[in-house]
């Protein structure tokens, strides 16, 4: 029996030794945040990411698309909802990343928000790329998620899990 206590100890810190912690929640604004593994650091624009000791890379944004594309929001949410408009964005981006190859976008709602979820593959580099992106008053909130080949789907999981969407 105290063999089986033992085991069960070891298990559980090797568990807690390799689990990754989501503890650095950034608000990107009054009703949207994420949580990071680590400390994200600011980069261009709306832009934050951190990439942890594995590889992988997590990385969110925020961008007045209906503004940028010259729409009033009513306008903007009336197309959004469109499989065009979302072919449209996902070509936007592409040009940026071109080593992936993207699979189609995925239209749905998150707490009644429309939102893409796009995938892509980088064999050059071994590596797929999760995307989603939520549209709120006119904005994109893009949630990013590079994971190197042979790694678990668990930390994007989590990443992604940790997206809080206020009203």
């Amino acid at each position: 029996m105290q063999k089986i206590g033992l085991l069960f100890l070891i298990l559980f810190a090797t568990l807690k030794i390799n689990a990754q912690s989501f503890n650095y929640k950034l608000r990107l604004t009054d009703n949207v945040a994420v949580s990071f593994p680590l400390r994200p650091t600011k980069g261009s624009g709306g832009s934050y990411g951190c990439k942890d000791s594995t590889g992988v890379v997590f990385a969110v944004s925020v961008s007045d698309i209906a503004k940028a594309i010259n729409f009033n929001k009513s306008t903007f949410d009336s197309v959004v909802v469109e499989k065009e408009f979302a072919n449209d964005f996902l070509d936007g981006f592409t040009p940026s990343m071109p080593s992936y190859k993207f699979k189609p976008v995925s239209v749905s709602t998150l707490t009644g928000r429309v939102t893409y979820q796009i995938e892509g593959r980088d064999e050059e580099n071994k590596s797929n790329i999760y995307y989603i992106a939520i549209f709120i008053n006119g904005k994109a909130y893009n949630f990013i998620c590079i994971l190197p080949d042979g790694k678990s789907v668990r930390d994007k999981n989590l990443f992604f899990k940790g997206i809080t969407i206020g009203k």
